[in-house]
């Protein structure tokens, strides 16, 4: 199917997402499947190897007629979002030679311009650290101090707290290093929320770890002390700062800086001074409001009672009790995607105690709020909470529902489709009548597993309960880009959390 594809970045874009499922099965065919992916993208950047008067040329020629930058630089970011699909697949399972694919394609590139923009792309670098991390942080460390050399970066404040989370000596190493190179440049207006978010981090690591005695914190009690200096520094900089950043930013200094919290309380009861208002803090604070938490304590109660409902101490009439309130709560919520989804997580602690016809009659009662025949984004999200709710207590329901589901899907994705070749003159989503699935860069499968949450559960339900039947499911999409897709989704819910037979799947 994918060899049968018209455009080669999708070609490529699915077959690195098929060697990164082979990898869970055989990992010597998967790594020749990659080098097969590998040697098909290089031959994709050939038609970039142009001379930068080319591209200049180009570009300047579509500006003129009022186009948005030539077929030339759109190919371009195409090949770039396949780029990161295959770097991505890469770094599943081989950190290194995922990085090793994009230092190599980028050189592979002789325009500097376009060189530039693919070894500069370190949003896209710091998204795959993260996710290397959470495997292999020894090479999401050293990649990770590469990174840092070029400056510091909002996510790599993510980077430092999964390091920390794997190893604590090495999360606290790098902390140190992002504090000096953070250092290195002297505090500015415009640096206060890096360091603000830092210090966050510090401050919430030092009371987690006061129950472990003797962990490394991440940062020590001088760096705490230096990160508040300059970002009192920092805040004391800025021309318009007000009572509300004041408010929001002293409490952290004033805990590892209190000198510096005094100059800005000083800088601040100046300027109110000048402006004839009341000095900052001294303010009347209006009275808290009563709270009345007997409603949240009853819920919270509610709520342990619903997940102790699998305990064999409870008798058949207490869990009917527990759940009837439970109902009774859940009816009382105005949000329907949070009811579907209240009513499906009592469904399964229902299953869970062994009353599947009870738990059946739940999922009933929540696809009894649902459009049965969805027609935009939010119905098909809720008409797929409830299927989810049904793969988990009765598989029976779920498959008819979900057939019917594709059906009409497939009608909505021919119309969407149609909209979008109508308005796509510039072939960015549709190629020779198919979506690009590979501009979108990144990852594929993984991404939408995540997007709908709890899929691959639903995926390994239905599977385990009939998987000859999940797997024709995937046949009723009638696009082929669309069906291919949901056979990949369809393996990377099974795949991604065990190894079923695999002559089954593979055949």
């Amino acid at each position: 199917d994918v060899n049968n594809m018209r455009t080669l970045e999708n070609r490529i874009s699915f077959s690195a997402e098929l060697a990164n499922l082979m990898w869970f099965n055989d990992e010597k065919e998967a790594r020749a499947m990659f080098k097969s992916v590998i040697t098909d993208f290089r031959q994709l950047l050939t038609q970039f190897d142009a001379p930068e008067t080319a591209t200049e040329t180009e570009e300047e020629a579509s500006l003129l007629v009022g186009g948005r930058g030539g077929d030339f630089n759109r190919k371009f970011f195409k090949a770039t979002a396949v780029r990161q699909q295959i770097a991505t697949n890469l770094a599943e399972h081989d950190p290194q030679l995922a990085f090793d694919f994009l230092a190599e394609t980028a050189q592979a590139i002789s325009n500097p311009k376009l060189r530039l923009q693919l070894e500069q792309n370190s949003y896209f670098e710091m998204q795959l650290l993260n996710r290397i991390a959470e495997k292999n942080v020894d090479v999401a460390l050293k990649h990770g101090l590469k990174a840092l050399e070029k400056g510091f970066n909002v996510q790599m404040g993510e980077l430092l707290k999964k390091i920390y989370a794997k190893d604590a000596e090495k999360g606290a190493s790098f902390g140190e290093d992002i504090l000096k190179k953070i250092k290195s440049v002297d505090a500015t207006p415009d640096n206060f929320y890096h360091l603000n978010m830092l210090l966050s981090l510090g401050n919430e690591n030092l009371e987690q770890i006061k129950k472990e005695p003797g962990k490394r914190p991440m940062f020590s009690e001088q760096s705490m002390r230096e990160l508040a200096d300059l970002l009192g520094k920092a805040l004391l900089k800025r021309e318009n700062l007000d009572s509300s950043e004041i408010t929001q930013y002293l409490p952290q200094v004033e805990k590892f800086a209190p000198a510096r919290a005094a100059q800005m309380r000083q800088k601040m009861n100046s300027k109110n001074t000048k402006n004839g208002t009341a000095p900052f803090g001294d303010a009347p604070r209006p009275p808290m409001p009563a709270t009345n938490t007997s409603q949240a304590d009853k819920q919270k109660k509610l709520m342990e009672d619903v997940e102790s409902l699998n305990k064999k101490t409870l008798s058949k009439e207490e869990r009917q009790k527990v759940v009837e309130q439970a109902k009774k709560i859940i009816a009382s919520v105005k949000n329907r995607e949070q009811k579907l989804f209240a009513l499906s997580a009592l469904a399964a602690q229902v299953a869970l105690s062994g009353d599947k016809e009870s738990a059946s009659q739940i999922m009933d009662d929540a696809r009894s709020l649902i459009n049965p025949q969805p027609k935009n984004y939010r119905e098909y999200t809720e008409t797929w909470i409830v299927i989810t709710g049904y793969a988990g207590v009765d598989t029976e329901k779920a498959f008819p529902m979900l057939e019917n589901t594709i059906f009409r899907l497939n009608e909505t994705i021919s119309a969407a489709i149609k909209v979008a070749e109508f308005i796509d003159t510039s072939n960015d989503i549709i190629e020779d009548g198919e979506v690009q699935v590979g501009s979108f860069g990144g990852e594929i499968t993984r991404g939408l597993l995540r997007s709908l949450g709890t899929i691959d559960m639903t995926i390994q339900n239905l599977a385990k309960a009939d998987f000859v039947r999940a797997k024709a499911l995937t046949n009723k999409f009638e696009r082929q880009e669309i069906r291919i897709l949901a056979k990949m989704i369809v393996l990377r819910g099974i795949l991604g959390e065990s190894h079923p037979s695999n002559g089954e799947i593979f055949d």
